[in-house]
């Protein structure tokens, strides 16, 4: 692949002139940091669309929905880390609830330097495999997160036009997932056209509309799930979904494991 470099599940470099294809609209239980090297792109994050410029860092929480622009990700040069909970204590946990508020930030200048240090060091830390490795790796993420932290800046990300109602229609399905969803619901609601919603909506996310409902219900069933409150029924019907069954079939095909399943395991 070419000017494509992939350290491990952990950091990767990609460079100009990918002709690789990217992934979809997908989340995952790890934490991701994206520094764009160049170039602009656009984020697609939760219910959220941001425009992202040269320098700029993302912060993609955990068990959110994401994606970036395919076409202008072609052309850029970006940086990827990814990192989980057990990064952080109780001391410093504050510093992972601090970056899930901005998401997208800028630094100053006069502190590019500092900042590209470090992300010098965690790509030499990817490529080595000795016993002092994995703590400098997970060292430098701590300190490039606390210098983010201090630095960060809220750069200007404004959307319009039809970004602008994706974002809005992403933003109520978020909020309104455990009722009924149509179509012609949000056609009425946002005064759009079904056909235009679906086209524009696929256009921009990445994904069809019916299968981010299903995705946003999916996500947010895996959470009733894990605190072991709730019974698959209940899940099934406070996550918008009437029948039971139907869940089970859906959440099997998207997670791979019935719902009966996952939730035992996330008692272990």
């Amino acid at each position: 692949m070419d000017g494509y470099t992939y350290k491990n599940e952990r950091f990767s470099h990609h460079r100009i002139k990918n002709k690789r294809k990217f992934t979809g609209i997908h989340y995952h239980d790890e934490y991701e940091l994206y520094y764009l090297i160049n170039g602009e792109t656009k984020y697609f994050i939760g219910d959220e669309i941001f425009s992202v410029k040269k320098d700029n860092f993302v912060f993609v929480p955990k068990g959110m929905f994401h994606k970036t622009d395919s076409e202008t990700c072609l052309h850029n040069e970006r940086i990827l880390v990814c990192f989980d909970d057990t990064l952080f204590n109780d001391e410093n946990r504050y510093i992972v609830k601090e970056l899930c508020k901005t998401k997208v930030m800028s630094v100053p200048e006069s502190k590019l330097n500092e900042m590209s240090a470090i992300l010098h060091n965690l790509e030499n830390e990817s490529e080595k495999k000795d016993e002092y490795s994995d703590f400098l790796f997970n060292l430098y993420t701590l300190e490039l997160l606390t210098l983010l932290c201090r630095y960060r800046r809220k750069p200007k990300t404004e959307i319009e036009g039809a970004e602008k109602l994706i974002h809005d229609i992403s933003e109520y399905i978020s909020q309104n997932y455990d009722k009924p969803i149509t179509l012609s619901l949000l056609g009425n609601i946002f005064s759009v056209s079904e056909s235009h919603l679906c086209r524009k909506f696929k256009d921009i996310s990445g994904i069809g509309i019916n299968e981010y409902i299903t995705y946003v219900r999916i996500l947010n069933a895996e959470k009733l799930l894990k605190s072991g409150k709730y019974s698959i029924t209940d899940t099934a019907l406070r996550c918008g979904f009437n029948d039971s069954n139907y869940f089970s079939t859906v959440f099997k095909k998207a997670k791979g494991i019935t719902p009966l399943k996952f939730a035992k395991s996330a008692k272990k």
